[in-house]
């Protein structure tokens, strides 16, 4: 420690490294990403979440996910049956608006809807 006194070393690293990305294991888990192309809003996500973080905006024709209230169990990944939900790579979430933590993604593939649960 008395040598990094002496010889003025930076100790402290800024984060984020803005040149390298860290290595993610395989089975790293980030935010749910949703597939807009293949989402046919069969609410089979919304049923099994314990967390209640998914939702459809049924004016919008959208799934909703609250990133506060999710546990990343990976329930909705297992349940969906065009595997639209994924988890991505994207973890870094810190921020002093909340709102960031509320994310729509509008369904693109209107045709394969299901109407009867809307």
């Amino acid at each position: 420690m008395l040598v990094l006194l002496f010889t003025r070393q930076d100790i402290t690293e800024l984060y984020p490294d803005p040149i390298a990305k860290p290595i993610l294991p395989k089975r790293a888990k980030g935010f749910l990403s949703v597939d807009t192309y293949k989402c046919d809003l069969c609410a089979k996500c919304v049923a099994i979440c314990p967390a209640n973080c998914i939702s459809i905006n049924k004016n919008s024709l959208a799934l909703r996910i609250n990133y506060a209230t999710c546990l990343s169990c990976g329930y909705c990944t297992r349940t969906c049956p065009e595997n639209a939900i994924l988890f991505s790579k994207e973890f870094e979430g810190a921020t002093k608006n909340s709102d960031y933590f509320i994310h729509e993604f509008n369904i693109i593939n209107v045709r394969n809807i299901k109407k009867e649960n809307l």
